[in-house]
């Protein structure tokens, strides 16, 4: 359970892209990256869900406050304070990359909050166990190398290798847009230097209590999360199911939208299925005059 005076981030603040009719859903980006990525899935999804793809605090066009801690748990809290914010029921939470270790983080450390709200979750390539750091994490978390890689053209490429090739060169021009902003490149370093992939260790256990439906989505091909650990994470999780994408690398939303958006409207429609169902034995049973 959180401490609520820990969390120094109005969520009202949060960068929002929202649209779409139906029930809703949050769409979290990874490190290093923002909203925009979410866009050919969103444009996809708009008769499924109500979305509301986020910019984490220190990221896209979300202020960069000084004083807030760029952990996973403060980004699980601001998370957290939004979904609240907003009253979000029925609520399908999406997530890649680290934005899947926060969506995880939440509904484990504010459980009291979030159980009665959340639905389902899609994970995308998320990172949900200790492993290596990529290469450009690692050179952002060196405190002589960090501050001087974020000033650098190149680093705009390097943020992106590990995410696939840009798919438009609009993508690649809001990358060195929000990079431009001093307080990003530096929010960039604090989390990179915050983050610490062993304290996901605590959580591993923990895992199995969280039981409501999860579409795991893996591309084959992922150099930074490899498929052993989406399988992994779909045995760890009750009620998951996991769908691989054949030559794809660890950003299928970005890499194979069309095969994201698929998957996740069948999902959904599963889901909504059972409900259904399961509402209708509801009130049959209801019906049903005592003997």
């Amino acid at each position: 359970m959180r401490n609520a005076k820990q969390v120094k981030f109005d969520a009202s603040r949060l960068a929002v892209t929202s649209g779409g009719t139906g029930e809703p859903a949050i769409f979290v980006h990874g490190l290093g990256s923002n909203k925009f990525i979410w866009k050919r899935v969103c444009d996809g999804l708009r008769d499924v869900f109500s979305f509301y793809a986020i910019d984490l605090p220190g990221c896209g066009e979300s202020p960069a406050p000084r004083h807030f801690r760029y952990t996973l748990e403060h980004f699980a809290d601001v998370l957290t304070d939004f979904i609240v914010m907003k009253d979000l029921k029925k609520l399908t939470l999406v997530g890649t990359s680290f934005g899947g270790a926060v969506i995880l983080i939440a509904l484990l450390r504010n459980k009291d909050e979030l159980a009665s709200r959340v639905r389902s979750l899609c994970l995308i390539d998320v990172v949900a166990y200790p492993q290596d750091f990529p290469f450009f994490v690692e050179i952002l978390r060196t405190p002589l190398f960090g501050p001087l890689a974020v000033n650098f053209p190149f680093f705009v490429k390097m943020v992106s290798s590990p995410l696939g090739p840009f798919p438009t060169n609009a993508l690649s021009r809001q990358y060195v847009r929000y990079f431009g902003r001093r307080k990003t490149r530096e929010a960039l370093i604090k989390t990179a230097s915050l983050i610490k992939v062993n304290r996901l260790a605590r959580y591993v256990p923990r895992l199995k209590m969280i039981d409501i439906p999860a579409l795991v989505i893996w591309g084959r091909k992922d150099g930074v999360v490899p498929l052993r650990l989406g399988k992994r994470l779909a045995r760890d999780l009750p009620n998951a199911r996991l769908v691989v994408i054949e030559h794809c690398g660890h950003a299928p939303h970005e890499e194979c939208p069309a095969e994201v958006i698929a998957a996740l409207k069948e999902f959904t429609q599963k889901i909504g299925d059972h409900v259904s169902s399961s509402d209708s034995l509801d009130d049959a049973r209801t019906n049903i005059e005592p003997g």
